[in-house]
């Protein structure tokens, strides 16, 4: 596969990432996040979305999360729309140390209103 233009990338030289604008030839054209436009061969970048191109022509009907039964533990993947603020002062805690296990708080949590219910 082929690079294509608006793919995402990184420079592997500067580690900065960026997208593809335009291709010419065996040079691409890449625009980086601090909107420097350079030029680079395929081999100097790793394409994110080729990659995801590929996961997705090689197994177009794969399951999010791990393969059944990898996990110790019966768990599902949910999709929470949580307000933005909330959101980042949670990751902000996470970050001071207060919060060390991201689903096991949220397990907690929803646990501890759950029987509030209950009473």
């Amino acid at each position: 596969m082929k690079p294509s233009v608006g793919d995402k990338v990184r420079v592997k030289t500067t580690k900065e990432r960026g997208v593809v604008e335009g291709l010419d030839g065996r040079r691409i054209q890449v625009r980086l996040e601090t909107g420097t436009l350079t030029s680079v061969t395929e081999l100097e970048i790793t394409n994110y979305s080729m990659a995801a191109r590929k996961a997705w022509k090689n197994m177009p009907n794969r399951r999010v999360g791990r393969p059944k039964g990898t996990s110790t533990t019966d768990r599902v993947s949910v999709t929470l729309r949580i307000d933005r603020e909330l959101w980042e002062a949670f990751k902000s805690a996470e970050a001071r140390g207060a919060v060390a296990d991201r689903t096991a708080t949220i397990n907690e949590w929803i646990s501890e209103k759950l029987r509030e219910l209950d009473e």
